[in-house]
């Protein structure tokens, strides 16, 4: 029986694998299992275009929170030429925490027993001293703990019409490898969906020539905001201590607008204001009611989302030279069908406010609506598996799903079970912050005090 078992090889699978490394007992065993996916890379890291920049000044991208200069001592060491303000490429990213994982494995070798393997999760059983899972292979793997350190899922699909397409016309996955393969120079394409991954597919479909019209259609129409040029300066507005104190979303809104307000007049950045709440919002997210969360999501979330995630100022250049060039049309509206055409998709829509039907022919469609929050709707994948067996809460609001304080996953009646850990960006459900690295590299350490807790006694019942 394994010691530890972590399931995903993206950055907290990563994370995670190296705190279990360094800090293990001796003698422990410890296995990886990613599906896919290049490990240590994930989707988000594994692009093979150079063109992907961070989200993220490299200065807030070390794997280690207590080793902020982690990364780009690592790039210099390798040769770039790159500051802590500087938004590089994804691959250079994926590149760091291969290489990091890899020193560390180096490193312990000679005490601890690592094994990694590509292979999917379909199933995990309660067993004594530990779980089971089972492999798509038949494999079965035992172990005294394990993490699901999954990164996160595809979209959900924005209309039942566009799953009656077939994968030549419609992505359902624009990281799938060859999205955008086939397409002509002049090919008229369509993208639900107006953040982070329309603008990586538009990145993407520039750097292959692609000069097509293409229309980008969602709810509110709303592009990512922009970083500044140098994110690493520190704020100059700090929060006064009972800013935001009160309970009600609607008192807190008033209270965020007021203060980009008188800051913006006195010559300051909004930006500041996102930055002295970023710390302050899982306390928001956690005393807010049930209600309350609900209006948010409702009302509010397409606004924090495209001014909390920005885009690096590079990467926006290519949205604006496609606004300039005429190629590019948002749209704020409403998919109201989509069916199959002579030339690829012919879709319909209504633009918010009005209730005149538009209608244009595609030969592709993208979903780029952000990845889906549901696990419960993850049908044949391992979340799907552990919702119908009850070993899963998700959450009410369709966030993620639910652990305790020790990050152990709480099964349908709202129990922890033990052994059973969760590190990933559908924390969301209880933390809001739990997507960018800053926060799972912290949600990641916590979660190892947990899973280094003593592990009992224990009979192996799976014959390993």
């Amino acid at each position: 029986m394994l010691d530890f078992l972590i399931i995903g090889g993206g950055f907290v699978g990563t994370a995670l694998a190296c705190h279990l490394l360094r800090e293990s007992a001796n003698g422990s065993s410890i296995a990886l299992l990613n599906s896919g996916t290049p490990l240590a890379r994930g989707l988000a890291y594994g692009t093979q275009s150079p063109y992907h920049l961070l989200n993220v000044p490299a200065a807030r991208m070390a794997w280690h929170p207590e080793r902020p200069d982690d990364f780009v001592d690592w790039l210099r060491n390798e040769g770039h030429a790159a500051s802590g303000g500087d938004f590089v490429s994804r691959q250079h990213y994926g590149n760091y925490l291969s290489q990091r994982l890899q020193e560390h494995i180096a490193a312990q070798s000679s005490r601890l027993i690592w094994s990694h393997q590509v292979a999917t999760v379909n199933a995990l059983q309660s067993v004594e001293g530990g779980w089971q899972a089972s492999l798509a292979d038949g494999q079965r793997l035992c172990a005294r703990r394990v993490v699901l350190a999954l990164g996160n899922f595809t979209p959900a699909c924005p209309h039942a019409d566009l799953m009656s397409l077939d994968h030549g016309h419609y992505q359902d996955d624009p990281w799938k490898a060859g999205a955008t393969s086939g397409l002509e120079v002049d090919d008229p394409i369509a993208v639900i969906g107006s953040g982070l991954t329309m603008l990586d597919l538009l990145t993407t479909l520039q750097q292959q020539g692609h000069r097509g019209p293409v229309l980008c259609l969602s709810r509110r129409g709303l592009p990512p905001q922009p970083h500044r040029s140098n994110e690493l300066p520190p704020p100059n507005w700090h929060a006064p201590d009972d800013w935001l104190s009160e309970p009600t979303l609607l008192a807190r809104l008033r209270g965020v607008r007021q203060a980009a307000k008188d800051l913006m007049a006195d010559g300051g950045d909004w930006r500041d204001i996102l930055v002295a709440l970023r710390p302050r919002t899982p306390q928001l997210w956690i005393s807010l009611s049930l209600r309350d969360r609900k209006r948010f999501l409702q009302h509010l979330q397409p606004y924090w989302d495209t001014h909390r995630h920005r885009a690096a100022p590079l990467a926006l250049r290519t949205l604006e030279e496609a606004h300039l060039a005429n190629r590019l049309r948002v749209v704020s509206g409403r998919l109201m069908g989509a069916y199959p055409a002579k030339s690829g998709v012919h879709l319909q829509w209504k633009e918010r406010g009005t209730r005149v039907l538009h209608t244009g022919e595609f030969v592709r469609v993208f979903n780029c609506t952000g990845p889906s929050t549901r696990p419960e709707a993850d049908r044949t994948g391992l979340l799907g598996s552990m919702a119908r067996n009850g070993q899963m809460s998700p959450c009410p609001h369709g966030l993620g799903l639910l652990v305790d304080d020790q990050y152990r996953m709480l099964d349908a009646h709202g129990r922890p079970q033990h052994g059973l850990y969760y590190v990933g960006p559908m924390l969301r459900a209880q933390y809001w912050e739990a997507t960018a690295v800053t926060e799972l590299r912290q949600h990641a350490l916590a979660a190892l005090r947990s899973v280094l807790g003593k592990i009992p006694g224990h009979v192996d019942r799976c014959g390993l």
